[in-house]
């Protein structure tokens, strides 16, 4: 009897312990773990639900192609929202696609997924997934991957290779430039201009007119 209730208490401590361990993982962050390391970095967990995210995007398709959109704001526009721009797209409003390679001129302009080329809708210029090309309106935003010139009042995007020219340039996790009143950045590897110079995980994580981390 002595045994069996010595066997059940050190089954509970273990079972107190292991929900300890789950406990201190941080929420939506799936542990991955290694034979040879155990679990993997931070960074490392992270990236992956990222990457995910980032195929999920990337196997997006429109419902069709078309090589002209003309918009006068969604839903009004030819053809529908659900198609892939590859050519012009004119949005006297506002337009909406799925995918878009090409040249975006109106005043509000919107991917819901990837978005190549020159955005230069007067207002917003607005993509969810990756891209490369050039961003000129008053407010550029880019949640994905992007590689190019985002030239406005503010600009944004989540990572890539970018340069950035306006009153406010935010980013996540970049390379490049950034020159503008206030510039921020959660990771970057570049030089920021600027009266307000942000870099959050650098060494020196505020700067007034010139900061960089390499």
């Amino acid at each position: 009897m002595k045994k069996l209730i010595t066997c059940m208490l050190l089954m509970a401590s273990v079972a107190c312990a292991a929900v300890s361990t789950v406990q201190q993982i941080e929420p939506g962050v799936r542990p991955v773990y290694n034979s040879g390391t155990g679990v993997m970095p931070r960074g490392a967990q992270e990236a992956m639900p990222q990457a995910s995210r980032q195929l999920q995007k990337d196997s997006i398709k429109g419902a069709g192609f078309t090589p002209v959109m003309l918009s006068l704001f969604d839903p009004i526009q030819v053809p529908g929202s659900d198609y892939d721009v590859g050519g012009l797209r004119i949005n006297i409003l506002y337009g909406r696609c799925c995918n878009f390679d090409g040249l975006d001129v109106g005043l509000v302009g919107v991917a819901d997924n990837h978005a190549n080329g020159w955005l230069a809708n007067l207002l917003v210029n607005y993509a969810t997934g990756d891209g490369v090309g050039f961003h000129t309106g008053c407010v550029n935003y880019f949640g994905g991957d992007f590689k190019g010139l985002q030239f406005g009042v503010a600009n944004w995007t989540d990572s890539g290779d970018v340069f950035q020219i306006g009153a406010y340039n935010g980013a996540y996790n970049v390379q490049g430039v950034q020159i503008g009143v206030i510039n921020t950045a959660n990771r970057m590897q570049g030089v920021q201009i600027g009266l307000v110079n942000v870099i959050s995980n650098s060494n020196v994580p505020f700067f007034p007119i010139i900061n960089c981390f390499f």
